[in-house]
């Protein structure tokens, strides 16, 4: 039976936007002007498509590791009758 994997390019690319999400809020929090409050909501929205897009992944490769499941169970109870 074959396993999936997630894709390392697309775990990579949802590992760097929430990377870049924080980062944003590390300047902000360092760099104390009120110029840059706009870093705050923009590292929030790339922390959170960073984590969808590691969800969305993540299921996809559940649901294919799924299917593959029930076609090897059916296979084998195929052979055995």
């Amino acid at each position: 039976m074959e396993k999936y994997r997630p894709s390392t390019t697309s775990v990579s690319i949802g590992i760097a936007l929430m990377i870049v999400g924080v980062c944003l809020w590390v300047i902000r929090a360092v760099v104390n002007k009120t110029q840059l409050d706009f870093l705050v909501p923009i590292g929030l929205l790339l922390i959170c498509v960073g984590g969808l897009t590691l969800t969305i992944i993540a299921f996809i490769t559940l649901h294919k590791n799924d299917l593959a499941m029930r076609k090897h169970e059916a296979e084998e109870n195929d052979d055995s009758h």
